[in-house]
């Protein structure tokens, strides 16, 4: 991997670059704070090429987002260009750097503490929709099959016939493959809706969990970040994402799995915040698959985090043996609870909406 303090030196930064040092632990990207002589700092993040095929139009759809966001006066990050006028550097071992502004003066939570941060969170959500509801340009799909349950029970199938020649781990999880399949028929039906365009599709995030967002000292949203993976698609997987991550007061891999539930109050205060700011362009037919889509979100990280873990964790960063199994029960447990509690959301939303 190139060394970051000579790949900043590509992009256009006015200000003197002091340090690179690197900053938190991502999933996927490799991140990194650019500090200079000046108040202005700047991301440095190396793109997985193994996870986005296509980093030139990724960049240039997150060029477009960005832009329009900061077009109608939304507050979000800045793009910095390369010398030769891309929006990404294309180091010697062929990887993918891209830099843009640091926002000053925010945090982010891995998850929700409170509940006023819950409702914040929702409202975030809803704000993002809400600015990119009419963007009428084209983006690219940077990565077919994002959320298509369909295409992610093909990999599935994959995953199994290609660990039946090292059965140890299949026979560890039979039972999860088995909740696996017992929904199956039930997650088709909803993305067939998506694929019909009776839900439309929009700009969407696609990966809104708490940590994605930038909040305030007085835990107010400012802006989202991380936008690999804004497409044109449904904004439900935004919401059901959202209350995937804010309404389980523990984090997604929270070992003791019979403590994991999703809290109805929570819940509650998600949605009113989205609502408020996304009610007004949402149809009929979204408002009243909302609270599926939890479920659908929910089901599909569990089957993402089941499969890594057959396929011997090949995919998410793991920070001890047997972390993507963790991962998966704990989304199994947090799927059961909202199936419990689904009519109540769904009076929740009536309520609210």
């Amino acid at each position: 991997m190139g060394d970051a303090q000579l790949i900043v030196t590509h992009f256009c930064i006015p200000e003197h670059v002091t340090c690179v040092p690197a900053l938190g632990e991502g999933f996927i990207n490799d991140t990194f704070l650019v500090q200079t002589s000046a108040k202005q700092k700047y991301i440095l993040r190396r793109k997985n090429r193994s996870v986005f095929p296509n980093i030139p139009a990724m960049m240039d759809n997150i060029s477009k987002v960005t832009s329009h966001i900061l077009s109608k006066g939304g507050t979000t990050f800045r793009l910095a260009a390369t010398k030769d006028g891309k929006w990404y550097h294309r180091d010697p071992d062929g990887e993918y750097w891209a830099c843009f502004t640091f926002i000053p003066d925010t945090f982010t939570f891995e998850h929700a503490d409170h509940i006023d941060l819950v409702k914040a969170g929702g409202e975030g959500i809803g704000l993002f929709n809400s600015q990119m509801a009419d963007f009428y340009g084209h983006l690219e799909d940077t990565l077919p099959g994002f959320h298509n349950i369909s295409y992610r029970f093909e990999q599935f199938a994959g995953s199994l016939n290609r660990a039946r020649s090292h059965a140890s781990r299949l026979e560890e999880v039979v039972s999860l493959i088995e909740e696996i399949y017992s929904r199956k028929e039930q997650m088709e039906a909803f993305w067939k809706l998506v694929e019909t365009g009776n839900i439309p599709r929009r700009v969407s995030h696609n990966d809104t969990k708490l940590s994605n967002f930038l909040f305030d000292k007085d835990r107010q949203v400012v802006c989202a970040v991380d936008l690999d993976t804004v497409m044109q698609t449904t904004v439900l997987f935004d919401f059901g994402d959202a209350v995937r991550s804010y309404t389980n007061p523990y984090p997604e891999d929270h070992p003791h799995f019979q403590e994991i539930k999703m809290d109805v109050e929570r819940f509650s205060a998600l949605s009113e915040g989205y609502l408020s700011k996304a009610a007004w362009f949402l149809n009929e037919e979204e408002k009243n698959y909302l609270a599926f889509s939890a479920l659908y979100i929910t089901y599909e990280q569990f089957l993402r985090f089941l499969m890594d873990y057959i396929d011997g964790d090949t995919y998410y960063r793991l920070r001890y043996p047997g972390h993507n199994l963790v991962r998966a029960r704990s989304q199994l447990a947090l799927l059961k609870s909202m199936e419990e509690q689904f009519p109540a959301m769904q009076h929740i939303l009536s309520e609210i909406n």
